[in-house]
């Protein structure tokens, strides 16, 4: 009986173990095909630009549709999609010289209701063979760009001619302008927007049709500007001035990006896609045009340049497509990587996912990523988003992909809203609970440290606001947080001032009144060093003449010249400072503190040398140290002020700097034309060829580690092959 029992157990338990193993090994081979990562960005941490973070994900993929499971012929080219307030879906097959154009209209479902393939204006059928976006209208129409027939078609649902855009005669066009239209929007009072490939002036505007009067072209609307920097401007100034025929032919006009998508809110905001490399998405008001967000200095795709796992193949990252909801959020697409990109309001990246790089074969990757919209159905008391979905069409699969955001992306976005529209206090519960389920959500920290700012708890504000990173809010729980401590402690600041005043008062009066002299004559070596910050003079000549000067305290000069450069770095303000723990390196500061001045000293001995120098080099060492003081002193102060001041309130601490560093090269070059017994103008040359020596010598130094390098490998080679 027991032998049947254990028997039993043993075979129950083995399979435990099997079943395990199985579902264990499924997991495994699900997320290694895993075909894309969620990430997103942290803001302001080194700055040196934004630190990439993987996320948890916010979207995953509802399913992916093909002209199979619309049950219709296959689709030529999925060129575009776009949605109504209804729900249906809107797909466009630009068709070929073989096939048709057609629209293909979907219910909410994703169930076909009806295909249009042409146009019906009275007795004539309108096709459109190569149309390249379809829009659906608040007022239950469709607007069509008809690209090869350089025309925007307005038509109704059973695909019944209303109206269209033609090329319009008027003085605002150019003679050679190319009329291809690509985008068209409309807002609630009737005013079209259109978009023409190429065209840097921005969307053709058309005012609606009013009792008595047609449709009228009124402009260009918001055309991106060419932005210039003072390098720029000086280049281009000196080339006007001083013209010639080389420059002449050589020179070219800079021309504004064009927009690559355009879309409308339900405000009659309009919001731009541009194919560049910063500022891509603006938000242009109805009336002038003018960007309205802080969006010009933003950049909506990825940071580093990604490489095509294609041999000799490189892809550029273009946001051709653009989405915004009705809270403000912006989903930005890049056609190149299959990227999608969802930003708030303010600009502040929330996640990233899709991908595909031109080869995507997996749910959720794309080979073409040709348009992307957005189906979202909200409550309709509450207004609360009862379900998002992110459309993206493939133009090369003939694909739909339908993204769906999960239920984190549904806290995020709504906690995003509250924290935006000034609601921290609701919010904190919220991001606490986002923390739980992500650390690496950096808007989580500004809720939960605005939402402690409303409750003036300033000291958990700047915590929290210093763990996410977020120097503005910082500075806002600081200013509260100091001035609750100068009002309690002020008695004791106020006396402590005195003090310090008072001493120092006190100390210049009872101090003897000497010949300076006799002061260097009478100092020891380490009070030398330190009279050279008021007396570089005397202390130079003394170290001349009397073959003074320490090598060990100029030592301990340079351990704290290399150990300041360090605590400044990581006991700076937090509002002054960038620091990124995990890519600061102290070797690195070692090299550019300490290993610099060892630099100058070599490359200084040695020129100066052959051009007659009399210093010898531990003479040079100990002037170049000394003169580090300043420096040190300088990093002190700048410590101490930025742990005190408000970011408002440091800007004389870039005076400091500079002041700092005149005075520490002005000790220097009274040190090397006092050791090396020069005139000014040969110390300016030693010092021109000083610099051009150190460059040398880092060259040498590097192509020697290269040599040393390869002579390694081929020492491990031989060894290798003598082994075998």
């Amino acid at each position: 009986m027991t032998k049947k029992l254990l028997r039993r157990i043993a075979v129950f338990v083995l399979a435990l173990v099997i079943v395990a193993g199985t579902m264990l090994t499924a997991y495994a081979e699900s997320s290694q095909y895993v075909p894309y990562e969620s990430y997103t960005y942290w803001d302001d941490i080194s700055g040196l630009g934004r630190k990439l973070v993987y996320n948890r994900p916010m979207y995953e993929v509802k399913d992916v549709f093909n002209a199979k499971d619309f049950k219709i012929a296959e689709i030529t080219e999925l060129i575009d999609v776009c949605t109504d307030r209804k729900g249906n879906v809107y797909l466009l097959d630009c068709g070929s010289n073989e096939t048709a154009a057609r629209i293909i209209i979907l219910d909410s479902e994703y169930n076909l209701i009806k295909e249009i393939s042409a146009v019906t204006k009275g007795e004539e059928k309108l096709t459109f063979t190569g149309a390249h976006n379809v829009y659906a209208h608040t007022d239950g129409t469709l607007y069509l760009c008809d690209t090869e027939n350089a025309r925007v078609i307005n038509l109704d649902m059973d695909g019944n001619y209303i109206d269209e855009f033609v090329l319009p005669e008027s003085p605002l066009i150019p003679e050679d302008f190319d009329y291809r239209p690509i985008k068209v929007v409309a807002d609630s009072e009737g005013y079209v927007y259109i978009l023409s490939e190429g065209s840097y002036y921005g969307a053709l505007l058309y005012a609606p049709a009013t009792s008595g009067t047609a449709k009228e072209f009124i402009g260009f609307y918001g055309a991106n500007t060419v932005t210039n920097n003072i390098l720029g401007a000086m280049s281009s100034l000196l080339k006007r001035m001083f013209p010639n025929n080389v420059k002449a032919s050589n020179s070219t006009r800079a021309l504004p990006y064009t927009f690559s998508d355009i879309v409308i809110d339900s405000q009659d905001f309009i919001y731009t896609a541009t194919d560049a490399q910063k500022g891509q998405i603006k938000k242009l008001n109805p009336g002038a045009g003018n960007n309205i967000i802080d969006s010009n200095d933003v950049n909506f795709a990825d940071d580093d340049i990604n490489r095509s796992f294609q041999v000799n193949t490189a892809y550029t990252q273009m946001i051709t497509g653009l989405e915004v909801d009705d809270d403000e959020f912006m989903y930005a697409l890049d056609s190149a990587y299959g990227r999608i990109f969802v930003y708030d309001s303010e600009c502040r990246m929330l996640t990233a996912f899709g991908g595909g790089m031109g080869s995507g074969t997996q749910k959720g990757t794309f080979e073409s990523a040709a348009a992307i919209a957005l189906k979202e159905q909200r409550d309709a008391e509450t207004k609360e988003v009862i379900s998002n979905e992110i459309l993206v069409a493939d133009k090369h699969n003939n694909t739909l992909t339908v993204f769906n955001r999960n239920d984190y992306g549904n806290l995020v976005t709504k906690l995003t809203r509250l924290t935006i529209d000034g609601d921290y206090i609701e919010s904190r519960e919220g991001w606490e609970k986002v923390l739980t389920l992500d650390k690496n959500l950096q808007i989580a920290y500004t809720g939960i440290a605005r939402a402690y700012l409303a409750e003036e708890r300033y000291e958990e504000a700047m915590e929290m606001a210093l763990e996410g990173y977020d120097r503005k809010t910082y500075a806002l729980a600081y200013e509260y947080h100091r001035q609750t401590l100068v009002s309690k402690y002020f008695i004791f600041i106020f006396i402590g001032i005195l003090l310090v005043v008072g001493g120092i008062i006190a100390y210049t009066l009872l101090r003897k009144k000497k010949k300076d002299e006799e002061i260097v004559k009478e100092k020891s070596e380490t009070k030398l060093a330190l009279t050279a910050l008021l007396h570089p003079g005397l202390v130079f000549e003394e170290i001349k003449e009397k073959k003074r000067g320490s090598v060990r305290v100029a030592l301990v000069i340079l351990l704290l010249f290399y150990v300041t450069a360090v605590l400044q770095t990581l006991w700076g303000g937090f509002l002054f400072t960038n620091f990124d723990p995990g890519s600061f390196n102290s070797l690195w500061v070692f090299v550019q503190s300490a290993g610099l001045v060892a630099l100058w000293v070599i490359s200084n001995w040695l020129v100066t040398t052959l051009f007659g120098g009399k210093g010898k080099i531990k003479e040079i060492f100990v002037v170049s140290c000394y003169s580090l003081m300043p420096l040190i002193v300088q990093r002190v102060i700048y410590i101490i002020l930025t742990n005190i001041l408000l970011d408002t309130e440091g800007s004389f601490l870039g005076i400091l700097t500079t002041v700092a560093m005149l005075y520490a090269g002005l000790i220097l070059v009274i040190g090397m034309m006092r050791i090396h017994e020069f005139t000014v103008m040969r110390f300016i040359g030693t010092t021109l060829l000083t610099i051009f020596g150190m460059a040398a010598i880092v060259f040498l130094m590097i192509l020697v580690g290269l040599l040393m390098q390869q002579l390694g490998g081929f020492i491990t080679t031989v060894i290798v092959e003598l082994i075998m």
